[in-house]
């Protein structure tokens, strides 16, 4: 199996990745990542070691292989994911998000992830949505009994990502907003042993995003 498809088995699946880096403070470190998203020349992943997602350099990875040990990642081979709608990101993911524990509902505008009772059915609400709000406006109160919706306009920023741990984010493209979904859904998910135990830190179940050049 190639590089790239090791790379990409680990995204679809998030299992973990054992790797020497290169690069950073400590180079040549041997470390188990939890990889993510990828973009241009660089890999954001969780470092289960220090239970932060870190953004490494692709060049300076080097992945343990049984049958290639000393591989790193073929940047020239690797291309940006880009969704088309919401349909898309839900098929392409589907199986990964349910491998993390996530009961997955798909609505013609949003995309919800929550988690399950032990029987399997899905608790109400969910912790982490992906949603299209095409239009947003201004609330007006006249007065107590008169409230209305004015100034309906097209928002710049549709694609809204929703978490019980950050604040919403809005962003203009769909890929970004993705990412920050596939990401939370890693670092949420209700599978502990696959992720390892997550620890609360500034409030944020020790997530921590750093580059580790």
């Amino acid at each position: 199996m190639s590089v790239l498809d090791k790379l990409q088995e680990s995204i679809n699946t998030a299992k973990t990745l054992k790797v020497r880096y290169h690069g950073g403070s400590q180079p040549g470190t041997i470390r188990e990542i939890v990889p993510i998203s990828i973009f241009k020349n660089k890999i954001r992943a969780k470092c289960l070691s220090s239970n932060a997602v870190k953004t490494f350099l692709i060049d300076k990875i080097e992945i343990f292989d049984t049958s290639n040990p000393s591989t790193t990642w073929n940047k020239e081979a690797i291309t940006k994911i880009e969704y088309t709608s919401l349909k898309e990101v839900y098929e392409q993911n589907l199986s990964k998000l349910e491998k993390l524990g996530w009961h997955i509902e798909l609505e013609e505008s949003a995309i919800f992830l929550c988690r399950k009772f032990k029987s399997g059915k899905p608790l109400k609400g969910s912790d982490i949505s992906l949603n299209f709000e095409e239009y947003t406006y201004d609330l007006i109160f006249y007065d107590e009994d008169d409230i209305r919706e004015e100034n309906h306009r097209k928002r710049q920023r549709p694609w809204i990502v929703r978490t019980k741990n950050l604040e919403t984010r809005t962003f203009g493209k769909l890929d970004k907003a993705v990412h920050l979904l596939i990401e939370q859904a890693i670092l949420l998910s209700p599978i502990k042993l696959t992720l390892g135990k997550c620890k609360c830190v500034n409030g944020v179940n020790g997530v921590k995003s750093t580059f580790d050049p």
